[in-house]
């Protein structure tokens, strides 16, 4: 449901990826109870990009999540969100000791931009409101393509995905049974954990 986007000019080798990207995951799982395979994380190079601070070509190591805000969400949640992936950037690329202003953080923003979107074929909780649709919805994936006739409720509140999670929990268990690995390893997370349990 989130996107994080870190760019980095300073080089980043596949354990430092992985290892951001896993708690970066966790950290945002457990403080909005979201499960795993709704957490995207893209690393982009930042040296092929012009990036300027205080009017200035800089070299620089951003952090940007985008991120569902509203509902229960509140401003001090999204303040130790930032807070947490700070400190997750320092000690995975700083645990060696080596501290120096080409390897520090230079910014974490927490954008509430995502208002709607699909995920592996599913229409993500809304932000606020409620809407309902009663009429088949064809849903597309690279993978699957199914057709979703009964009634669909899909406007849950940010912070209120464990009943999104109820109402498309048939389908995500069918296709788990299918073998869609993704899916096997959500259906295992929401049974492994108290806050998206169903």
């Amino acid at each position: 449901m989130p996107l994080y986007e870190i760019e980095h000019s300073i080089p980043l080798d596949k354990s430092q990826r992985d290892e951001l990207a896993q708690a970066i995951t966790h950290i945002h799982t457990r403080k909005f109870a979201t499960p795993s395979l709704f957490v995207n994380i893209r690393f982009i190079d930042a040296n092929s990009r012009h990036n300027y601070v205080a009017g200035k070509e800089r070299a620089i190591n951003r952090i940007t999540a985008y991120v569902r805000a509203g509902g229960t969400r509140t401003t001090a949640d999204f303040d130790e969100l930032a807070q947490r992936v700070s400190e997750t950037w320092d000690r995975v690329i700083n645990k060696d000791g080596t501290r120096s202003k080409e390897r520090q953080l230079n910014a974490v923003f927490v954008l509430g931009a995502i208002t709607t979107g699909t995920e592996n074929g599913f229409l993500l909780p809304r932000v606020s409101g409620t809407s309902s649709c009663s009429y088949p919805l064809l849903i597309s994936m690279s993978k699957h393509l199914f057709f979703v006739s009964e009634l669909m409720k899909f406007g849950v509140q940010a912070g209120e995905d464990a009943s999104w999670l109820r109402s498309n929990a048939p389908k995500f268990e069918e296709l788990a049974k299918q073998g869609d690995a993704d899916f096997i390893e959500l259906v295992e997370e929401m049974q492994s954990r108290d806050d998206l349990s169903v």
